[in-house]
C-alpha cells in the first residue's frame, strides 16, 4: 500500500506530534510504502533517522504532480493535525483526482477544542473551509474513545479509534522513594490546556498534607507559552515548597527524569492522546491523570495510577488519596508497563494497515 502522510511539524520539543508522527511513519514503513511530507521547512535531529521524512522545500509546493511516483496517485493520504490551510487546499486537489484521505486531528476536533479560545475564528474557518474537508474524508482517526465521543458532538463523518504509540524503552523503573513522592509533569506549558491552574490550586488547598508526605512536583517545559506565568502563579500561591518549575527535557535527560520520578501527573482539560503520558507508562511510572487526558478509563482499568475529574475539587481528593496509598506505587508501576504494551508502534502499524484496507474496500 502506498501511503502519503502530510503533517505540519515544528521544532517545539514539548509538542507531541513532533515525536509521534515521525515514529508512526517509521513503524508504518516496515509494512507499507510510505512518504511523509512536513509542510514547514524546519528540522529536528531525530527526524533525520526516518527515511520516509521530507520537508516541503524538496518539492516546492504540495501538489500531486510534484511528488515522486507512486505518490502522484497514492492509495491513501493521511493528514496529521487539523487546523492547517495547506491541508484543506491539498484535500480539494485529492478529491478532484479521486484520492481518498484520512484526517487524524489529534484532539483539535473535540467539542472542547473547538469552543475554547479563538472559538469564533474556528467557527468561521469551519463554515468557509473545513466542513467540506471533513465531510469528504474517507474517515477520521481519533486517538481515544474519549476524543471520539467529544468530537462526534460536532462532526458525524465516519471514524475509528487508533491510538498513539511509543518505542519501548530499554530500561524500566525498578525502585521508588522510601520517604517521599517525587512527581513530574513534562509537556507544553499551557495553563488552561494542561489544567496547570487546577493542579496548582488543588496543591495549595492540601499543602500541609503534601508537605508532611514530602511530596515534590517538578514541572518541565520550554521557556515560552505560559512558562513565566506559571512561575508567578507558583510564587503567588506560595507552593514553592512542593512545586518547582524547571526547563524542558529531552533525550537522555528526559529518560533520567522519568526514571527518577515516582509519579507522572497530567491534569489536562483536553487532549488527543498525550505522548508524554504514554512514555511515562512505558517506563513504568504510575500516573495521576484527569478525565481530560482521555486516558482516565484506561489507567483505571489497568490500575496503573490514580485518576480524577477535570476539576480542582477532584484533583484535590486524588492527591490526598495517592499520598495515602503511596505503598501501591510498585504494583501500579508493573501495571503501567503492562498497559503500555497495547501502544507499541509496530502493533499499531499493522492495525492501521488493516483498517485502511477495510475502509478502501467499503468506500
Amino acid at each position: 500500500m502506498n501511503i502519503l502522510y502530510v503533517a505540519h511539524l515544528n521544532t517545539n520539543i514539548a509538542a507531541g506530534p513532533n515525536w509521534s508522527v515521525p515514529a508512526r511513519v517509521e513503524a508504518q514503513s516496515k509494512i507499507d510504502n510510505v512518504l511523509l511530507i512536513n509542510t514547514t521547512n524546519l528540522m529536528m535531529e531525530h527526524w533525520k533517522t526516518v527515511k520516509a521524512f521530507h520537508n516541503i522545500e524538496e518539492y516546492g509546493e504540495l501538489h500531486l504532480d510534484q511528488l515522486p511516483a507512486p505518490f502522484k496517485k497514492p492509495d491513501i493520504v493521511v493528514f496529521e493535525g487539523f487546523n492547517f490551510m495547506e491541508q484543506v487546499k491539498f484535500a480539494k486537489e485529492l478529491r478532484k483526482n479521486g484520492v481518498p484521505y484520512i484526517i487524524t486531528p489529534r484532539g483539535a476536533m473535540t467539542y472542547e477544542a473547538q469552543h475554547n479560545h479563538a472559538w469564533f475564528k474556528k467557527l468561521v474557518a469551519r463554515v468557509l473551509f473545513q466542513n467540506s474537508y471533513i465531510k469528504h474524508a474517507l474517515a477520521i482517526q481519533y486517538l481515544t474513545e474519549g476524543e471520539r465521543s467529544s468530537a462526534i458532538r460536532m462532526f458525524k463523518t465516519r471514524n475509528y479509534v487508533l491510538p498513539n504509540g511509543f518505542n519501548e524503552p530499554k530500561v524500566k523503573k525498578t525502585t521508588f522513594s522510601e520517604n517521599s513522592i517525587n512527581a513530574t509533569f513534562i509537556g507544553r506549558l499551557d495553563i488552561h490546556h494542561k489544567g496547570i491552574d487546577l493542579l496548582l490550586n488543588a496543591i495549595k488547598s492540601v499543602l500541609p498534607e503534601l508537605q508532611k508526605a514530602n511530596f515534590k512536583l517538578s514541572i518541565h517545559g520550554p521557556k515560552r507559552y505560559d512558562y513565566f506565568k506559571i512561575g508567578k502563579f507558583i510564587d503567588d500561591l506560595k507552593v514553592s515548597s512542593v512545586v518547582e518549575l524547571k526547563d524542558e527535557v529531552g533525550g537522555t535527560l528526559k529518560e533520567e527524569t522519568l526514571l527518577n520520578s515516582d509519579l507522572f501527573i497530567m491534569t489536562s482539560r483536553l487532549e488527543g492522546l498525550p505522548m508524554g503520558l504514554l512514555e511515562a507508562l512505558a517506563y513504568g511510572v504510575p500516573c495521576f491523570v484527569s478525565q481530560g487526558t482521555n486516558m482516565r478509563e484506561a489507567v483505571d482499568e489497568a490500575n496503573a495510577g490514580w485518576t480524577c475529574d477535570t476539576t480542582e475539587e477532584s484533583i484535590r481528593a486524588g492527591l490526598l488519596k495517592l499520598v495515602q496509598e503511596k505503598n501501591l506505587l510498585p504494583q501500579k508501576s508493573k501495571n503501567a508497563i503492562e498497559l503500555s504494551n497495547k501502544y507499541q508502534w509496530d502493533k499499531l502499524a499493522v492495525r492501521f494497515h488493516d483498517e485502511v484496507n477495510t475502509l478502501l474496500k467499503e468506500k
